[in-house]
């Protein structure tokens, strides 16, 4: 039996297109990098920038960051 191991990603939204940030092996370290971007977006992302997400490894959303709504 092969056991498959928890990841997660962290996505980001830029003019409509979807496109991964990082992938990390805890959540503790998914959600770190999540808290950065979403603290310093302004100063890291381009006009267009509308979310960031992290989901699982299976695509479940476990958070969202939308500055502008």
């Amino acid at each position: 039996m092969i056991f498959q191991k928890l990841q997660y990603q962290i996505l980001l939204s830029v003019n409509g297109e979807e496109s991964l940030d990082s992938h990390h092996s805890t959540l503790q370290d998914a959600q770190q990098r999540f808290e950065y971007l979403k603290d310093n977006w302004q100063d890291l992302f381009p006009d267009g920038f509308s979310a960031i997400e992290l989901v699982d490894q299976y695509f479940d959303q476990i958070d969202q960051f939308e500055p502008l709504t």
